[in-house]
């Protein structure tokens, strides 16, 4: 079903390959067009979850979709910071997250198979916008090399690489518990 938040979401996924190319490109002449993009990408996550409460416009499809489209964007994000500025993000880190995404989908999956639902919790919120947040100011660090931008990006790099790890214990345990109970 494509209401506004499903819209909003299909837009995000729409800018992932935009980002990236922009921030890759090491000839591209608009240094600013990545991060900003990036950033309208990253709001569109937040704009959509008020849309579907405010409008009751919350579907199944949105329910999987929107947490699946997250993932992407912040694997994506995560690979281009590795790729320009690996000193700063290094790959084990990377490598926690993505491993804790994949991790969670396959998790998920398997619950939602046996009838189960695991609802997102505040941690695994908090994670992904303080990695979104970093991704922006990275970038944006790359493109205007203000030491302001690296500080608050690695800054909140690592905070949600913290919180990645303790929301994938959260849900891990849910999942346990609901596996036990089923």
């Amino acid at each position: 079903m494509l209401n506004l938040p499903n819209t909003l979401t299909f837009l995000r996924l729409l800018l992932i390959p935009v980002f990236a190319y922009a921030a890759i490109a090491g000839n591209f002449a608009y240094p600013w067009f990545a991060p900003v993009t990036f950033g309208l990408a990253a709001l569109t996550d937040w704009f959509d979850g008020i849309a579907a409460r405010k409008l009751n416009q919350t579907t199944e499809f949105g329910k999987i979709f929107d947490p699946v489209v997250d993932r992407i964007l912040i694997a994506s994000a995560l690979v281009v910071l590795y790729i320009k500025i690996s000193s700063l993000v290094p790959l084990w880190a990377i490598m926690i997250i993505i491993g804790r995404d994949i991790l969670m989908v396959i998790g998920w999956v398997y619950v939602s198979y046996l009838g189960a639902r695991i609802r997102v919790t505040y941690e695994g919120k908090l994670a992904t916008a303080t990695l979104m947040g970093a991704a922006f100011f990275l970038m944006l660090n790359f493109a205007d090399g203000l030491i302001g931008f690296k500080v608050i990006g690695v800054l909140l790099f690592y905070i949600g690489v913290v919180l990645s790890v303790i929301s994938a214990l959260r849900y891990f345990r849910v999942g346990i518990d609901m596996l036990r109970h089923a």
